[in-house]
């Protein structure tokens, strides 16, 4: 079993938690909210890959629902959670204890893991290998978090005080989601298997924005906002973009569309 290597945390640390937290309070695009914590844990641990995940256990489904880096939007994140998520080491104990502490694979998996077919499959896939997990909280049955990878060394315990405060700090971006996106009667993008970063393209494409401009707002590439808008089709089962918002509209994903105010009577503008 690989052990966890002792490191302080730093003032530089807290520091980088502070500007996160700040980040978050001052995005202007709500749907931006969770594709950025991603891209932010991977670059302040460091590690190679971040996921968050939205797992029912009961069900043995589950979802990714937005990560960094950008890849990973192409890779066969949800065929590997169906297949394996059942023998995930720390999705496991997540699964069977209730706990909520950020842990490694390191402290959980044991030999059979590392000699596993679904270890050797995520490997492949994306390159896992060294994992620490933050539980978010989440419904009975059911399993939210995030599950970060790197391939070249393990975590120390620096990395996992700074993840136990990034885990307070995301449980709480959580709590507000609803009212951070301030529609809480609009439906549930992931019934459709709609992702976050998918979601936010579908709000853009509603501004009228082209692809070219969505990837400079979002900040991704142009090439991967269109394969998001060909996962928006085909997950909605439309050809075009008129008719994937109103699709989305008519699903309650998108508001309706907002109608002109009748000018009140016996007023005059000069």
């Amino acid at each position: 079993m690989h052990n966890v290597v002792m490191t302080a945390l730093s003032g530089h640390d807290a520091r980088r938690i502070h500007d996160l937290a700040k980040a978050i309070l001052t995005e202007r695009e709500p749907v931006r909210v969770w594709p950025l914590l991603m891209e932010r844990l991977t670059a302040d641990l460091p590690v190679d890959l971040a996921v968050l995940i939205d797992l029912d256990w009961r069900a043995g489904t589950g979802h990714a629902q937005t990560g960094s880096p950008d890849w990973l939007h192409e890779a066969p994140l949800d065929a590997l959670i169906h297949a394996h998520m059942r023998t995930h080491p720390l999705l496991r104990h997540y699964a069977h204890t209730g706990d909520r502490t950020p842990l490694t694979l390191d402290e959980i998996a044991d030999d059979r893991w590392w000699k596993s077919e679904a270890y050797h499959a995520g490997k492949a896939a994306i390159g896992i290998d060294r994992q620490l997990a933050l539980p978010l909280n989440s419904r009975p049955g059911q399993i939210r978090g995030v599950i970060m990878s790197r391939s070249d060394r393990g975590f120390t315990d620096r990395d996992l005080e700074y993840a136990d405060l990034a885990r307070s700090l995301l449980d709480t971006v959580a709590a507000h989601e609803k009212a951070v996106f301030s529609i809480p009667e609009l439906g549930d993008p992931t019934e459709y298997r709609i992702t976050s970063r998918e979601m936010a393209v579908l709000v853009l494409l509603d501004e009228g924005l082209t692809a070219h401009a969505i990837g400079s707002r979002l900040q991704i590439a142009e090439r991967t906002v269109i394969k998001h808008k060909e996962n928006l089709y085909r997950k909605l089962r439309v050809h075009d973009r008129v008719t994937a918002l109103r699709k989305a509209r008519g699903l309650g994903l998108l508001p309706p569309e907002p109608t002109a105010a009748a000018p009140r009577a016996g007023r005059t503008d000069t």
